[in-house]
């Protein structure tokens, strides 16, 4: 009885792939999972959100209130939309990292520093323990990042590939 031969296969990305890459891109993906969490307990709580927010503010005696709740109910949709246009840059950033792309490890650099701000303005904003919680997981995350794209065997693979 013969065996056919196996067609000799090139080796797949993840395995050319060096293992600090494959933290940074599962570090990007912790990132994503968490916005879009963030995003979905806010669509899914809306309401609860917008009662929460409404008690936070110092509204004046005869405020309109439905006005008020109105302003408030776009704030919410503007954080929950741009999840997905994030989703589509962070697999074309994540495609470059695979590829030792200098381009792309700058990229990351500078989501990180973008997710450390904005994740960290929002925790002095008026947002029930639930929201903060997941902030403060995107903030630990980014600072992850952060910290794993500053070593030099990181910082030198991407500078070697060029």
């Amino acid at each position: 009885m013969t065996t056919p031969h196996a067609p000799a296969t090139d080796p797949d990305a993840a395995s050319a792939t060096p293992p600090h890459v494959r933290r940074m891109i599962v570090l990007m993906l912790a990132n994503l999972a968490l916005s879009a969490l963030f995003a979905g307990v806010i669509l899914v709580f809306q309401e609860q959100l917008l009662d929460y927010r409404l008690a936070q503010l110092d509204l004046p005696a005869g405020a309109d209130l439905a006005a008020a709740r109105e302003t408030m109910r776009s704030s919410v949709w503007s954080r929950a939309l741009p999840v997905a246009l994030v989703a589509l840059g962070y697999l074309w950033v994540i495609h470059g990292l695979r590829t030792g792309q200098r381009k792309a490890y700058r990229q990351v650099v500078f989501i990180s520093v973008a997710v450390l701000l904005g994740s960290g303005l929002t925790l002095v904003q008026p947002l029930p323990w639930w929201l903060r919680a997941v902030n403060v997981a995107k903030v630990l995350v980014a600072l992850a990042l952060l910290l794993l794209t500053s070593r030099p065997q990181v910082r030198g693979w991407f500078t070697a590939t060029n």
